[in-house]
């Protein structure tokens, strides 16, 4: 017999980005750690694993949540920034809102519903995404953060960082999507607020 406990759709949205927000904070960290020797600056690496977590935020939590779990993660990320607060807050921001742009973009393009099981979709997701992160970010750093730019070069190492790091995440969330509910459930849940507990009656 199961019992059913109603959680509303905000709390659980908010949960979910808290979480996702924190796996973002870690997983930036981990990836500068671990790949440093492909690292060109604080901001560029040449394997960004966190790129497609932001877009994962948005296919599993929608456009609004996904984009807070991924400005949950950059205001975390500010603490080890040597960067004014105003700069990192429009770091933060670009970040947040790009892997939204790109999935709406890419549906209006394709002119249906991105499939997390289709590796094509999510190739083609993972390019759009890595030239708008790329540009959108080089042209608010022109502005306000002329000193992140270091080198003409650096334009191609971010977008190719950031594809590497896309499809790397493309092959996992395909892979978890065809062996395993659980995104679906995770995408169900965060849209219904229920939570499903079994429990056993004699």
């Amino acid at each position: 017999m199961q019992t059913t406990q109603e959680l509303s759709p905000t709390r659980l949205q908010i949960m979910f980005a808290a979480v996702l927000g924190v796996l973002f904070c870690v997983l930036h960290l981990l990836n500068g750690w671990l790949l440093s020797y492909f690292e060109f600056s604080d901001h560029i690496n040449l394997i960004y694993l966190p790129g497609f977590l932001r877009l994962a935020n948005v296919l599993l939590l929608g456009l609004l949540w996904g984009s807070v779990a991924t400005a949950i993660g950059g205001l975390m990320l500010m603490w080890w920034f040597q960067e004014t607060w105003l700069i990192g807050l429009f770091n933060v921001g670009t970040s947040a809102c790009v892997a939204a742009l790109a999935v709406v973009l890419m549906e209006v393009l394709m002119q249906r519903r991105l499939s997390l099981r289709k590796l094509s979709d999510l190739i083609q997701l993972a390019a759009l995404y890595a030239l708008l992160n790329t540009v959108s970010h080089h042209l608010m750093w022109s502005v306000i953060d002329p000193l992140q730019f270091i080198a003409w070069p650096q334009i191609l190492y971010m977008v190719i960082g950031d594809l590497n790091g896309a499809l790397i995440g493309a092959l996992a969330l395909r892979w978890v999507a065809q062996h395993s509910k659980l995104v679906q459930y995770v995408r169900n849940l965060s849209k219904s607020g229920t939570k499903t507990t079994p429990t056993t009656t004699e």
